[in-house]
């Protein structure tokens, strides 16, 4: 490499040819000599200029001033100038590529196809710039390769021989001086997601749309939007005609039941002491069997209507006060004394709630028509909501039941992020949106989430609690390969040269500000991370001329 002093650039302006005239409009187009005191007066600073220029050159020699050369800009001497490698910018006698002796190359383990990366850490550990050897178990290595197998990741192109360059600078001064700093290799948490927006719907499994078992109207409402409600509790009384026959139904069937087995027990006597025919004895047990059919089927005909018909308690209570209880049957007694001050009749149906929650519509108006068609309540359990994702296509193979999901409700980043699970995944894809629909549950206490909102899911892929990390500014695509600045490890070792080798390397997640290295660097090595672009410019400027075909040359 020649060390010959490069050529002063000239301090005097070549020849600056004077700018075309515009063309006259108005009243200059008929000024006559005019013409010839415009052209004076645009020709005049050019003139300056020149005669300015030519004054500073005129100075500059009688005073011997030189333009500083490149080498004193970053940190080198006028007197190291004959010894100066104008093509990496140090000393010639202390540049490691013109003078491989000064720091071998290291040796070639050659492109490893497991991780994507030459010169591999994880299968070569004695590359790292570390201050001892570090040691990478089977495990470490698994690890990678789980993560290099989720989804598809940045490749570098294997014919690229950049790793082996090495980009010096002559002093460590004068690295600070053009700002280039550092940072160590972490280890981070990382999470490695797919994300979809998000829509909080109701939990359907917990969610019941209540109307009247039977046509009638609305005699009372007992809740309204917003309230919370036990199972059981009554939402509204319905005044039903269906409900009054079918009590009756019951109370005949339940008299004439007892009337038919007095009548068995006469018989039963009279048969015994032979006055009358066995045969009046059977037909009156087999009427006496009838009743009793007759009367359970009064009893499940309520019981379909949801009141609940207490049988076994009236066995022998009573036609009176079997009747009186009938008459408010499934009302509890606070509500049916009060039924009954207001002369209410016997065709009172209860609407209850059949789970605990709250009341989230209601469509019901005192003394309106209704039927079974016709909605009264939607009541749902807000402590347990679901969600609803769309996943892209392309990202929907990734996804499997079980999977944890992260969501941001409303995309409020003050708000914690809520955790839940896959559910379900559905078989075909939206046809507006060519998405798929994934579904989450989740536990909403203190019921902060709203239906019908909306925000950001995040299905985990994987969770690395010791991910390794850098600085985003620290990476550097070439075209072909992603790149990362290490310093050597004797860099801080008197007399030592100072360089950074070139390392690529394979990215995984990208967070914020720093970006997961999968493979390529080890936690603890040192990279230039701020204004590492000055180590990329170097690199380019050696890089220039015929290469592999990459962007660059390289």
């Amino acid at each position: 490499m020649s060390s010959t002093t490069p050529p002063i650039p000239s301090t005097v302006a070549p020849d600056v040819p004077a700018a075309p005239s515009p063309p006259l409009v108005g009243d200059d187009a008929h000024a006559g000599g005019g013409s010839d005191r415009g052209w004076l007066r645009q020709s005049a600073p050019t003139a300056a200029i020149v005669l300015l220029l030519a004054g500073l050159a005129l100075w500059s020699h009688l005073i011997g001033w030189r333009v500083p050369k490149f080498s004193a800009l970053l940190g080198g001497s006028q007197n190291a100038d004959q010894d100066w490698c104008t093509e990496h910018n140090v000393a010639e006698s202390q540049c490691i590529d013109c003078n491989p002796n000064l720091v071998p190359a290291q040796k070639d383990f050659g492109f490893c196809k497991v991780h994507g990366v030459p010169q591999c850490p994880l299968e070569h550990p004695e590359v790292a710039q570390l201050a001892g050897p570090p040691k990478i178990t089977q495990s470490d290595r698994d690890h990678v390769g789980a993560a290099l197998a989720i989804r598809p990741r940045p490749v570098n192109s294997e014919p690229c021989k950049l790793h082996e360059k090495r980009v010096q600078f002559a002093s460590d001064a004068a690295a600070a001086k053009v700002g280039v700093d550092i940072a160590v290799v972490r280890q981070l948490p990382i999470v490695e997601t797919i994300r979809a927006p998000a829509e909080i719907i109701y939990n359907d499994t917990a969610t019941a749309h209540l109307a009247s078992r039977v046509q009638g109207s609305i005699w009372r409402i007992e809740r309204q939007v917003g309230q919370p409600v036990r199972r059981g509790e009554i939402l509204a009384l319905v005044d039903a005609a269906d409900v009054g026959r079918a009590k009756a139904e019951l109370l005949q069937a339940i008299s004439q039941a007892r009337l038919d087995d007095a009548n068995v027990g006469r018989l039963r006597g009279l048969s015994d002491d032979g006055i009358i025919a066995g045969r009046r004895l059977q037909e009156a047990e087999a009427a006496a069997q009838q009743a009793k059919i007759r009367v359970l089927a009064a009893a499940q005909a309520l019981e379909n209507l949801g009141l609940s018909v207490p049988l076994e308690t009236w066995t022998e209570a009573p036609l009176e006060r079997i009747a009186a209880e009938v008459r408010y049957l499934g009302i509890p007694p606070d509500l049916a004394a009060e039924a009954m001050q207001q002369g209410a009749g016997t065709s009172l149906l209860p609407v209850r709630s059949p789970l605990n929650g709250v009341v989230v519509e209601h469509h019901a108006t005192q003394g309106e028509l209704v039927n079974p068609a016709t909605p009264l309540f939607v009541v749902t359990d807000l402590e347990r909501m679901w969600i609803l994702l769309d996943v892209r296509e392309e990202d929907a193979k990734r996804v499997s039941l079980g999977q944890k999901v992260l969501v941001q409700p409303n995309d409020d980043a003050e708000e914690p992020e809520l955790s839940g699970s896959l559910t379900w995944i559905a078989s075909s894809a939206d046809p507006q949106t060519r998405t798929i629909k994934v579904r989450v549950e989740i536990a909403n206490p203190g019921e902060p989430l709203r239906a019908h909102t909306f925000g950001t899911g995040r299905i985990v892929l994987r969770e690395e609690p010791r991910a390794m990390v850098v600085p985003n500014e620290a990476i550097h695509w070439e075209g072909c390969c992603h790149i990362v600045f290490v310093r050597d490890k004797n860099y801080q070792k008197e007399g030592a040269p100072k360089f950074y080798h070139v390392r690529k390397v394979r990215l995984g997640v990208r967070e914020n500000d720093h970006t997961e290295i999968l493979a390529g660097l080890l936690p603890g090595e040192v990279i230039a991370s701020k204004n590492s672009f000055v180590l990329e410019a170097q690199l380019l400027k050696s890089g220039l001329g015929p290469g592999c075909g990459c962007a660059h040359g390289h």
